[in-house]
């Protein structure tokens, strides 16, 4: 009788086990809080359970939730003010909640061409409260790139063109390549670390001084934001548009060379499109750099998420008496390439490699 009544026990315990880990499924829907109306190509999270999705275009997103009880959730999108909140999972199967998310709203005036002081005090310790949101709608854009290359990692071409300028302002090429790059970057910005030497591209040949630029998730990184100073600039024309400028200066106290960054996003959703990344000074390493400029022109792979389309990095170097000359190099993204799953549900259109 003993041994039958244990056998019962094992044959009865998966059984129980699998009641107690019944999964359950938290719905939660994005709203407009003026209309009431679905907030698509948002993100939602879980922070305690490591939970983070995008929204699709209808705004309802489902999340794993393991067991009934409070939970705290976030929810975030472009343009509006993030919700950080706790909600209650039922005991049933599924539950749904609404979300209400209030637009970001201030008023922004016309550039005013000025000279900002130098940056004593950086961080957004002293800021008041226009610059906190802009800069915040700042991160969000590198936030969602963030989720982007850890949900959905690719890989895409770059076509890289190397040039010069005339001393007329002509442009002259001289080679072109094509590369791939990786979406998750390997370097992440630290004070210091810009300048780097890394393998010489020619085969043989010496290791090359590298100019670092900070990639769009690096504008989210405590780091970045705590060695600039923040100002917003106004409203300005910029390549058709009208759009939104934040300026960003590097401390004063940093020892070696940094960025100074002009970003623009749209005033209607803050959505980044372009920006220009600016060295403080010529590094001691590049003998006869002058100035180094690289401006970039930000595209979507979804809605919502920047990704660089296109580079255009300028050295302006002195070699003797003569007139400085100014190096060009263009990179254009051509192809994307997703590793894994698919964003098929938040594309707006086929990406590039129409795959």
């Amino acid at each position: 009788m003993r041994r039958l009544v244990l056998a019962l026990v094992l044959a009865f315990a998966p059984a129980v086990a699998t009641a107690q880990a019944a999964p359950r499924t938290l719905l939660v829907r994005l709203v407009t809080a003026a209309e009431g109306a679905p907030l698509g190509y948002g993100v939602v999270s879980l922070p305690a359970l490591g939970v983070e999705r995008f929204t699709p275009a209808s705004g309802t997103v489902a999340l794993p939730v393991p067991e009934a009880g409070p939970v705290r959730l976030r929810a975030r999108r472009l343009g509006f003010t993030p919700v950080d909140t706790t909600v209650t999972v039922g005991e049933g199967a599924s539950t749904t909640v609404t979300v209400a998310l209030a637009r970001v709203s201030f008023t922004l005036d016309a550039v005013k061409v000025v000279a900002w002081p130098p940056c004593l005090t950086p961080g957004l310790a002293a800021a008041d409260a226009r610059v906190r949101a802009v800069v915040e709608q700042l991160q969000e854009n590198a936030e969602r790139y963030r989720l982007l290359v850890r949900q959905y990692p690719f890989v895409y071409t770059v076509r890289r063109e190397f040039g010069e300028k005339g001393s007329d302002g002509s442009y002259i090429a001289q080679r072109t390549d094509v590369i791939p790059v990786e979406g998750r970057s390997e370097w992440t910005y630290r004070p210091g670390t810009l300048i780097a030497r890394e393998p010489s591209r020619v085969p043989g040949g010496r290791p090359d001084w590298v100019m670092r630029i900070p990639g769009i998730a690096d504008l989210a990184e405590a780091s970045f934001i705590a060695q600039h100073c923040f100002h917003v600039a106004g409203v300005e024309e910029k390549a058709g548009q009208r759009l939104l400028r934040l300026d960003i200066v590097a401390a004063e106290a940093l020892k070696d060379v940094d960025v100074n960054v002009e970003a623009w996003l749209d005033p209607e959703d803050y959505r980044l499109r372009h920006a220009t990344f600016t060295l403080t000074r010529p590094p001691r390493q590049v003998r006869g750099l002058v100035r180094s400029t690289t401006a970039v022109e930000y595209r979507e792979v979804i809605p919502f998420v920047p990704v660089v389309a296109v580079t255009t990095a300028e050295n302006t170097v002195q070699q003797g008496r003569g007139a400085p000359r100014v190096s060009v190099e263009r990179q254009r993204m051509e192809r994307v390439l997703f590793q894994g799953p698919r964003p098929d549900s938040l594309l707006t259109a086929p990406p590039p490699d129409g795959r």
